[in-house]
């Protein structure tokens, strides 16, 4: 599981992109939703996080450290629906679904996950402009017996290069020609499921690790969804997108929860640009990486 594996890469195919005139945008008589947006479910509760982490750690599919558990329970809109599918289920069947990859395969969650618990790191599309943080490599990463993980690992001089990169890989995505469509999310959502993985960021600082979900194909509609969210400029996105990783993790659920209450109070007193931007983007469809194999069997990998 490192940057040169092709599963891991941007795809070059561009979403179709509607052009809007600066009026229209902030007109919502004249723009057309497609996808109306509809109120946002609650914040679910810890026990509700907590069941699909240990529903993960008692399937054998799955092979995530006990950090990385509890991330991808964090970003679950519906833990229920999650904590079914990670369940191991009899007669060997599995409901997660199977991506074939080079001498073996991946488990994925096809889930919907709160968009401000994700971010990008290595961006293909801007792989060419010069940076002032470097990407990192990402690593596979192994249990403390040798075992492989479904996840990667990488590291930093510290979290404020983690942060630079973090607001220069939004910035510069959403610079790209036909990379930016918070125009076309606006109008319908984001409907084309964003890969992610989990990544344990190390920081040769001293500063305490942490585990991230990682875009790793889908970040120019990661970022443009952030921008649509916001209704902000491209740096004014990009800092928005910084603020929430710098945040700890409670704090961060906090401020979702908080603006999921204030949109469905919204809500129901009628469809405003606000109101749209954020229920067209404050949720996205994932396929979440939590298990990993080489061989034919899932077991090889355990």
């Amino acid at each position: 599981m490192t940057e040169q594996n092709p599963l891991f890469r941007e795809p070059q195919d561009n979403q179709p992109r509607i052009e809007l005139t600066a009026e229209a945008e902030h007109d919502l008589d004249k723009l057309s939703i497609t996808r109306r947006p509809l109120p946002l479910p609650d914040m679910p509760a810890t026990a509700a996080l907590r069941k699909v982490g240990m529903r993960m750690e008692r399937n054998p599919r799955t092979n995530l450290d006990d950090d990385a558990r509890k991330a991808a329970a964090a970003l679950q809109v519906q833990p229920e629906r999650a904590a079914l599918l990670v369940t191991e289920q009899p007669n060997n069947v599995s409901l997660l679904s199977e991506v074939a990859v080079p001498g073996g395969g991946l488990a994925a969650l096809e889930c919907q996950a709160w968009t401000r618990m994700l971010f990008p790191l290595y961006q293909p599309r801007i792989a060419g402009s010069s940076l002032s943080v470097t990407a990192p490599q990402l690593l596979d990463a192994r249990d403390e017996h040798g075992a492989p993980l479904a996840q990667a690992r990488c590291e930093f001089p510290s979290p404020k290069h983690l942060a630079d990169l973090v607001h220069e890989t939004v910035l510069r995505t959403l610079e790209v020609p036909r990379a930016d469509y918070s125009d076309s999310i606006m109008q319908r959502g984001v409907s084309e499921p964003l890969l992610v993985i989990l990544v344990r960021v190390t920081f040769t600082d001293g500063s305490p690790s942490r585990v991230l979900p990682v875009v790793v194909d889908g970040i120019s509609r990661l970022s443009s969804a952030a921008k649509t969210r916001t209704g902000r400029t491209n740096e004014g996105t990009a800092d928005a997108v910084v603020e929430d990783l710098l945040r700890d993790v409670n704090s961060l659920r906090r401020a979702v929860r908080d603006e999921v209450a204030g949109y469905n109070t919204a809500y129901q007193r009628g469809l405003t640009d606000q109101v749209v931007r954020v229920g067209q983007s404050a949720t996205v469809p994932i396929r979440l990486i939590v298990g990993a194999h080489n061989g034919n069997t899932p077991e090889a990998g355990q």
